[in-house]
């Protein structure tokens, strides 16, 4: 059966794993229904990059079916896989934006969001790591 964390691991290691997995999740979760509904802020801010507003409703959608992937113990491996690659769209994204209010925008959502998505998986799930081949 598979499990959400592996059983070697130590109780502060699983559950430093699990509060950065939850935190990502909520992060990607949120972000993925206020683009599904189409909040006013969220338009905005992707109208600010060239050809994407249009695919607020796709992008939303994705982030929802990759977090279902990624919490799903059969389909963790590829939902996580998936992720980190949406993880690195964030970052372009938010270098595409540009400025916001007059401020130039550096992409530390983005870095955040992925450093909590690999840190809390790979506390869980260290294994994980051996399984990538270069």
């Amino acid at each position: 059966m598979a499990k959400f964390h592996e059983d070697q691991i130590g109780n502060a290691q699983k559950i430093t794993g699990y509060i950065l997995s939850i935190l990502f999740s909520i992060n990607i979760f949120m972000g993925g229904i206020l683009k599904v509904f189409q909040e006013s802020s969220i338009i905005e801010r992707m109208n600010s990059i060239p050809n994407w507003g249009d695919k607020l409703l796709f992008i939303g959608l994705l982030e929802l079916v990759l977090l279902a992937l990624y919490w799903n113990p059969k389909t963790q491996k590829l939902g996580f896989y998936l992720l980190c690659s949406f993880v690195g769209g964030i970052i372009v994204a938010e270098l595409a934006a540009g400025t916001h209010e007059g401020m130039p925008t550096a992409p530390l959502v983005g870095i955040i969001t992925s450093i909590m998505l690999y840190a809390g998986t790979i506390l869980r799930k260290p294994s994980m790591i051996n399984s990538i081949e270069l």
